[in-house]
């Protein structure tokens, strides 16, 4: 392995160090989605097996369900499926799995941060003189009060993973250009959160294989710089 490769080498694997840790920071985030590496040598451009070139890192996410966990809480909502909770902000809209919601002094449907849950129709509120006990929002996200509807929770979906843009607490933007469609294979559950879908032992055990493949990649750059070290100190003795 030469020089390039093992620098590389130790690049990829601080990224792999990185996002491996953030997952595990995140084991307690409702909704909150880990991400999985890949390494892969690159030579001119093109992937090989060769001596030479580069490693290289890509990181996706993963956006597969975490399990749900029961709260009983009137204002916890978990979705079932592929899909998102819709965040309005000043800065544009949101995308969420954290389903952990409050009312306002409005008596509005908000996120952790107070800001507006979209409904397909503006935001849910709550009417006056009724309870949370009368709050109840069914499997298709329609929000009933003593029966009567309120508004139906707007659930969006994206065409790839590629389309969403991290910016934490579970939350994401949409990427340049893209518009995501209605959600149509999800579920609601009222009363459930939904758990990170990070495996503690999973990534621990990457950890380990992580922190080892950086410790003999530091010791081969160091056997280079030796030999290289050496072969100088001959050529100009």
């Amino acid at each position: 392995m030469d020089s390039s490769i093992t620098a590389s080498s130790l690049d990829a694997l601080t990224q792999v160090y990185q996002d491996i840790t953030q997952n595990l920071a995140n084991v307690s985030t409702v909704g909150f989605k880990r991400r999985l590496n890949e390494l892969r040598l690159v030579q001119d451009g093109t992937e090989g097996s060769v001596l030479g070139g580069t490693i290289e890192v890509t990181s996706v996410l993963d956006l597969s369900q975490g399990h749900f966990v029961h709260t009983g809480r009137r204002l916890d909502l978990a979705l079932d499926g592929s899909g998102f909770f819709v965040i309005e902000t000043p800065e544009g809209r949101l995308y969420t799995r954290n389903g952990q919601f409050n009312l306002n002094g409005d008596r509005q449907l908000v996120d952790f941060a107070g800001r507006t849950v979209a409904g397909s129709g503006g935001p849910i509120v709550l009417p006056e003189r009724t309870s949370l006990q009368d709050f109840h929002v069914a499997r298709d996200g329609s929000v009933w009060v003593k029966g009567t509807s309120i508004g139906k929770l707007q659930v969006v979906e994206f065409a790839s993973v590629s389309d969403l843009i991290p910016l934490g607490n579970s939350n994401f933007r949409a990427a340049a250009d893209v518009e995501p469609a209605p959600a149509s294979r999800v579920t609601l559950r009222q009363g459930f959160t939904e758990a990170a879908n990070v495996n503690i032992v999973e990534e621990l055990v990457g950890l380990i294989q992580v922190t080892r493949l950086y410790e003999a990649n530091f010791r081969m750059l160091q056997t280079l710089d030796e030999q290289m070290e050496q072969i100088l100190n001959v050529a100009m003795s």
